[in-house]
């Protein structure tokens, strides 16, 4: 049994979508939908690595614990290049959209941070603009956000 950082980190994460669930359940049944959607899946998942984390002796080297192969980016790069991500996608969000800035940043993402083909870039792009507009804009009728840029065009 290990009991560390990551372990607490799970169980955080698992009593937060445990609440947020509970208190979906007090909500009118369409509004409860989304923070279930959310929730239920969430717990399912922190429960799976809790017990996961839990039955790895201790001590066996966590994932993240394992020697890194020759030329790897040091952790600094990696959080940078990680925030730098994420204000790239906020940035295409805002700016244009869930349904034109989702997939483009998805694909660039894919294409260059995750070193993989175009072909795979491509199918996780278009990937993305059929969950958010299959799922999202057509399936559970929500309005997406369009960006900022787009608005200023209409």
């Amino acid at each position: 049994m290990t009991l560390n950082g990551r372990t607490a980190t799970t169980a955080v994460m698992l009593a937060l979508f445990a609440g947020a669930s509970a208190m979906a359940l007090e909500m009118p049944r369409q509004a409860a939908f989304m923070p279930l959607l959310v929730g239920v899946p969430g717990m399912l998942l922190c429960l799976w690595q809790l017990v996961l984390d839990l039955r790895r002796p201790a001590d066996a080297p966590a994932d993240d614990d394992k020697p890194k192969k020759a030329g790897a980016p040091a952790p600094a790069r990696s959080e940078a290049e990680v925030f730098g991500w994420l204000a790239l996608f906020t940035g295409a969000i805002l700016g244009f959209g869930f349904l034109i800035g989702g997939p483009i940043i998805v694909t660039a993402f894919i294409r260059y941070s995750s070193r993989e083909s175009w072909l795979n870039a491509v199918f996780a792009g278009l990937g993305t603009l059929a969950v958010l507009y299959g799922v999202f804009g057509h399936l559970l009728e929500l309005s997406l956000f369009e960006g900022l840029a787009i608005q200023a065009l209409q």
